[in-house]
């Protein structure tokens, strides 16, 4: 197989990134349903504020990357590494940490002055993700990160 080529994904691939993501999100225990995440990826893949790279090899999807930025008073423009995800059978090879360094170099050239992640504990405690952000330059921020479903309250 080829080196795998990475790009910008666009909405023409929302049904090649639908698996991926749901074999990613059963992977760290994420329990959106599969109507949801295709409906969201589609709308990610249509605001300009977002970014989705993939990695391909002989027109196979290996891996994905996510980012999108906000707009906060703290630090102005900020970005997410919202989802780095590669198949296990290419794992191994330095394609996540690619798909990571083409965010980061996306969140750059969009002027985002800190880059921020969330870890799930699953995906913490099956890979030691803190390990391998942490050699990528990220660090413990000492915040808690709390969400809250609309209508909950």
């Amino acid at each position: 197989m080829s080196a795998p080529e990475l790009r910008r994904a666009g909405p023409a691939d929302t049904e090649r990134l639908v698996p991926l993501y749901r074999a990613f999100f059963d992977e760290d225990g994420i329990t959106t349903p599969t109507p949801a995440l295709r409906r969201n990826l589609a709308r990610m893949l249509e605001d300009e504020r977002a970014c989705i790279l993939l990695a391909e090899a002989g027109g196979v999807v290996l891996g994905l990357a996510a980012g999108s930025l906000t707009h906060g008073v703290e630090f102005g423009c900020a970005a997410e590494l919202e989802d780095l995800y590669v198949l296990p059978d290419a794992r191994g090879r330095g394609l996540a940490r690619r798909l990571a360094a083409a965010v980061l170099d996306w969140a750059e050239d969009a002027g985002a002055t800190e880059v921020y992640l969330v870890i799930t504990p699953e995906a913490e405690a099956d890979r030691g993700l803190t390990r391998f952000y942490g050699k990528l330059g990220f660090a413990r921020s000492g915040r808690i990160t709390m969400f809250r479903e609309p209508g909950d309250g």
